[in-house]
């Protein structure tokens, strides 16, 4: 049996027309099937079951069924963002990106909300529900002396009872850089 994948493939020399003497073609022909053996004995795969994957194992240099592998224990489809809860409704609120890149926060009375433990690189969404009218917010990073840059300067939250709004935070390893959307229904 031949190593695959290989670069041996058969002419179709004494194939590509009618006038062709399929004798000729034999050792062609061999090759050919030998290849697709080859391929099937590489894929060492038989009774597949939902949720498996195939794995090259070096030791016997072939692609095998398997359950799970070292980089893959467990695969399911899950939620792409974890949300978190903040149960605090006012005052000096911490978004921390280590519990999610998401959070949603009841907003009952002025606060400052201080993004913390973001890497360089990350974003972190913060879903602000109003449910008390004209009530601030100030957006700070870190050590709550690094404040939060949006354009056009920090935003006043909206100030109706019973909006969204929601703040994206980006670290690029300098600056915290802020954009918000106001007003959801």
């Amino acid at each position: 049996m031949t190593t695959w994948p290989s670069g041996t493939k058969a002419s179709t020399a004494n194939l590509d027309a009618g006038s062709d003497k399929p004798r000729l073609a034999r050792p062609d022909i061999k090759q050919n099937v030998d290849n697709v053996n080859d391929v099937i004995d590489y894929f060492n795969v038989s009774s597949a079951s939902d949720g498996d994957i195939l794995v090259y194992n070096s030791s016997t240099q072939k692609i095998e069924l398997n359950t799970s592998n070292s980089k893959f224990t467990n695969i399911t489809q899950t939620p792409k963002e974890t949300v978190n809860n903040i149960s605090a409704t006012s005052g000096d609120i911490p978004v921390d990106a280590t519990v999610a890149p998401v959070h949603t926060v009841t907003l009952n009375d002025d606060s400052e909300f201080n993004f913390v433990n973001m890497d360089i690189g990350t974003s972190t969404l913060l879903i602000i529900k109003i449910n008390a009218d004209n009530k601030t917010a100030t957006f700070t990073a870190g050590d709550s002396s690094t404040a939060v840059k949006f354009p056009d300067g920090a935003p006043t939250l909206t100030t109706a009872s019973g909006k969204i709004d929601t703040v994206t935070v980006f670290y690029d390893g300098t600056d915290y850089i802020g954009s918000i959307i106001q007003r959801i229904a």
